[in-house]
């Protein structure tokens, strides 16, 4: 951990940095039918001292196109404007200079963006509010909602992957940041089984038939939001231009007013028919073993393979590689006979990730140079990894010039999209993402599901009419899976019907979709949302293939965010309120992700429709009126006895409280605790205090003090707070003032790390801790 350009990104608590500056994050998104809108909006505040240049790298969907981009600086609010990448950063620091508030927005690919903002003056709080859309394509029955909250730690050098130092996302083991999301479902997914395998959610009727999904109170911004949308066939509700049957295959038409050349644009969403699968296959899976992956994402790798190899029957073969900073290969390729099943069935048992850095380029080379076995040539690689890795652009080239199908799998609860979508596309291959909670054997189901397909080359379109242009070529065709395709023309083609074509091996061009022009139906909402932002959405698309001029001017004509391109806009502030001076800068870092390396793990939780989830629901506890709003009362907490572990920090100021109620001080007090199953913290702690000067009993006293002052900051309960304060505050006001202050500085350094309701490390106190295991961890194994 050394080398800088080689190490993750963690840091730890700098006692010299400024406030919290990012305050609050929200969410609000609607899926109609394919179509998924999404506002996002971060609150910032400059509590310090100084005036802040505040930069913050954040992930957003793949694919998702930038719809609008605002600020409000104290109460005034203004809009954005896409401009060419030097104008912008030129525009940005003539207003840095002219000491007003610049906000810039770059896209950097991959789905991560940067938001700049420039003198934050001390008390300004400032709002950025940033609307996308995406397509939701329909993969093997079901719709894939994925909103990404933060950027995992990643392996390699960030300049080569095309950012700049002040770009480069950092994850913090201190960040903590709330997030508000709700998730409108249109009423076109009427009866759809809608589930949340990543966090805990409410989901409620809404209006005009729509289902509304909210995160429960206490999520936060370390994990991936995934939502999984299944159409209920009998019972949507779908438009007109809509067959029957769900999944849909459609063509939209909406009119280009920017292009007069092809003003009309058309869109294509295909449903291929399923092809007879292959009687046998051959596969070399790849399982990523590097240190990311410890935890809850090795234990998803190691479910995928169980799924995997139960899948696959005697006339198919399989080898198993694993890789981290090194590639070892455990079983050459063999057929998947019973007596090898189970021979490779413990040696799933027996992966782990204990090997290091993320190499995944020479990792792939190393498997796309092994035999096939048995004279095969045509064999395809499943990939199984975070991702988590910078310089992409190598890796993709090299998988594309293999001549390997890569198929990857992507686990844990943030991984890197962007890294594997593009590996997959690059060669044929398919990718799906699997966040901790999901069935990973039914990933491994739907990926063998794909492999077992015939190839299908040159997947293409025949519009009826020949396009003035398309928007990009097709991705590999599956069965089950949506192919999405855009074109533009001069007039609407009059055929009528637009067909999804391929080729394959001994039958020559086959038809794998159809559909029939809808241009004089009517449409409802969802394909009237979707029509409206349909041009830019295709200029998105073409852009992705189109060479570097034409990229810029498609970009600055439909107002893209594009690696060419920024987002800017100046708040000018009056001549008295001009920020004089450099600002200081400050990167905002990103919540470590959710059992990234180790770092605990990831509970799931989730739900189906049918009836609102139950959240988490505490009452009124305990002997006192108006005491702390526990899961238990301290009685029942002594009653369960020791199996059920130590009494909690709540309840043991509990406790203190009751007995100076009670006996009118502090006489007593140790030996009326003296039968608490206690924590080993908290009576090592007791004897420190004693050691500095108290008596036990004051010793247990200023425990309670101490509890209960922690309750304003930790629980956000003032009251609690003053009414315990009322009851110890002739008692503590008897002991001499520097002991107090040591005794209690004493148990926020020994105690400081729990919850005040049970015994587990805070988020900031667990990782700290187990930082040091898996730097240790990353040295042993030579990364």
């Amino acid at each position: 951990m050394t080398d800088a350009a080689q190490c993750h990104a963690l840091t730890m608590a700098d006692p010299f940095a400024p406030p919290p500056v990012l305050t609050a994050v929200e969410v609000r998104g609607r899926l109609d039918g394919v179509l998924f809108e999404l506002t996002l909006r971060q609150r910032y505040r400059n509590d310090g001292p100084a005036p802040l240049e505040v930069v913050y790298t954040f992930p957003l969907p793949i694919g998702a196109v930038l719809l609008g981009f605002a600020s409000t600086l104290n109460g005034a609010r203004e809009e954005g404007v896409i401009v060419a990448r030097a104008e912008a950063e030129d525009t940005y620091e003539h207003a840095l200079e002219d000491g007003d508030a610049p906000v810039m927005l770059e896209a950097l690919g991959k789905g991560l963006h940067t938001a700049n903002l420039g003198n934050l003056a001390p008390g300004d709080e400032i709002m950025l509010e940033v609307r996308f859309a995406q397509w939701i394509a329909l993969e093997q029955g079901r719709l894939r909602i994925c909103v990404p909250t933060t950027i995992a730690p990643r392996h390699g050098n960030p300049a080569r992957g095309g950012l700049q130092p002040q770009q480069v996302p950092e994850s913090s083991l201190e960040a903590a940041y709330a997030l508000d999301l709700r998730v409108t479902i249109g009423p076109t997914l009427a009866g759809a089984t809608i589930l949340c395998p990543s966090h805990r959610v409410a989901i409620r009727a809404g209006s005009d038939g729509a289902v509304d999904v909210s995160l429960a109170a206490g999520a936060a911004m370390d994990r991936d939001v995934v939502i999984l949308v299944t159409p209920d066939r009998a019972s949507s509700s779908l438009p007109p231009s809509f067959p029957p049957s769900f999944p849909p295959s459609f063509l939209m038409r909406a009119t280009d007013a920017m292009d007069p050349a092809a003003p009309v644009v058309l869109l294509a969403a295909f449903q291929p028919i399923d092809r007879a699968p292959r009687e046998a296959i051959a596969i070399k899976a790849l399982v990523d073993c590097s240190g990311s992956m410890a935890g809850d994402s090795i234990a998803s790798a190691r479910a995928a393979l169980h799924g995997l190899v139960t899948g696959l029957g005697e006339r198919d073969q399989l080898s198993l590689s694993r890789f981290g900073s090194t590639v070892e290969h455990p079983i050459a390729s063999t057929r998947v006979t019973p007596r090898a099943r189970n021979s490779m069935q413990r040696c799933i048992d027996a992966i782990d990730a204990d090997l290091g850095g993320t190499e995944m380029a020479a990792a792939l080379q190393a498997v796309f140079a092994l035999d096939a076995g048995r004279g095969r040539t045509s064999v395809d690689v499943l990939l199984i990894t975070d991702g988590e890795i910078w310089e992409a652009d190598e890796t993709v080239e090299a998988a594309r010039r293999s001549g390997h199908r890569v198929f990857a799998i992507g686990v844990g609860s943030a991984p890197a999209e962007g890294v594997l979508r593009r590996l997959a596309e690059a060669t044929g291959g398919a990718c799906e993402f699997v966040t901790p909670g999901e069935a990973l054997e039914q990933a491994a189901g739907r990926m063998l599901h794909r492999m077992r397909q015939p190839v299908l080359e040159s997947p293409r379109v025949d519009w009826g009419a020949v396009p003035a242009w398309e928007a990009g070529p097709l991705p590999a065709v599956f069965g089950s899976d949506t192919v999405i395709a855009m074109a533009g023309f001069g007039e609407v083609p009059g055929a009528g019907v637009v067909r999804l074509l391929a080729n394959e091996a001994g039958a020559g061009v086959i038809e794998l979709a159809r559909v029939v022009s809808a241009s004089d139906r009517a449409v409802d909402r969802a394909i009237a949302l979707a029509g409206e932002h349909l041009p830019r959405m295709a200029a998105a698309r073409r852009i992705e293939h189109a060479p570097a001029d034409e990229a810029l001017e498609l970009a600055l004509r439909y107002q893209l965010l594009s690696q060419e391109t920024h987002c800017i806009l100046v708040h000018e502030r009056a001549a008295d309120e001009k920020v004089t001076g450099e600002a200081e800068l400050h990167r905002v870092p990103s919540m470590l992700a959710a059992g990234w390396g180790g770092f605990g793990s990831v509970t799931p939780t989730a739900a189906s429709t049918g009836c609102d989830v139950p959240l988490f629901s505490r009452g009124p506890v305990g002997g006192r009126s108006g005491a702390f709003n526990l899961d238990f009362s301290f009685s029942d907490a002594l009653t369960v006895g020791e199996p059920y572990g130590p009494v909690s920090l709540a309840d043991i100021a509990d406790a203190v409280l009751d007995h100076v109620e009670q006996v009118g001080g502090i006489a007593g007090l140790a030996a009326e605790c003296a039968w608490i199953f206690l924590h080993d913290d908290v009576r090592t702690a007791l004897d420190d205090a004693v050691a500095v000067g108290v008596d036990v009993d004051q010793a247990w006293l200023l425990l309670a003090q101490w509890v209960i002052g922690r309750s304003v900051i930790v629980r956000g309960d003032r009251a609690i707070s003053e009414a315990g304060n009322s009851v110890l505050d002739a008692d503590v006001g008897a002991i001499d003032g520097r002991r107090v202050l040591a005794v209690l500085a004493l148990y926020e350094r020994r105690l400081g790390g729990y919850a005040l309701d049970r015994w587990q490390l805070s988020r900031g106190a667990r990782l700290r801790r187990a930082v040091r295991e898996v730097q240790a961890r990353f040295m042993r194994s030579g990364s």
